[in-house]
């Protein structure tokens, strides 16, 4: 997923991260000091972006190409998760996403502090779709 944020100089500014989708809302996480925390600080709006299936459908003719996508853009806002179980929380249901394997940060106290989880309240959301029947599950 790409997540957007508000430059604090006008600009705007974008990053890749892994996400988990669970009751309306986005898991994130990342490390918990550089722009995008400092950003978040600032203001705690974003928007967010999540394209699967991607691929270009060739064409005899150059009008005939397109690309085969689903995607999802919305907007919400971003709350860090602070206390070690909405943390450990968080990263489940990110790790679910990806069917990777549970984490107990309890273990390991030196990750705990290292690692920024957060959680992205969606306000509103819409998808596209080309290419797809509207039947087709997402992976």
């Amino acid at each position: 997923m790409h997540l957007g944020l508000n430059g604090t100089d006008g600009w705007p500014y974008v990053v890749a991260l892994c996400y988990g989708y669970r009751d309306n809302a986005l898991y994130l996480h990342g490390a918990p000091v550089g722009l995008k925390a400092d950003l978040l600080a600032a203001s705690p709006k974003a928007c967010f972006q999540v394209t699967e299936g991607a691929e270009v459908v060739t064409a005899e003719k150059a009008e005939a190409f397109t690309m085969k996508y689903r995607s999802v853009t919305g907007f919400g806002v971003v709350r860090t998760l602070a206390g070690i179980d909405e943390k450990n929380a968080g990263l489940n249901i990110l790790m679910e996403q990806y069917r990777g394997p549970h984490t107990d940060l309890r273990e390991n106290p030196r990750m705990a502090a290292a690692v920024w989880v957060a959680r992205l309240d969606i306000e509103y959301m819409t998808g596209k779709n080309n290419g797809y029947s509207r039947d087709s599950q997402s992976t």
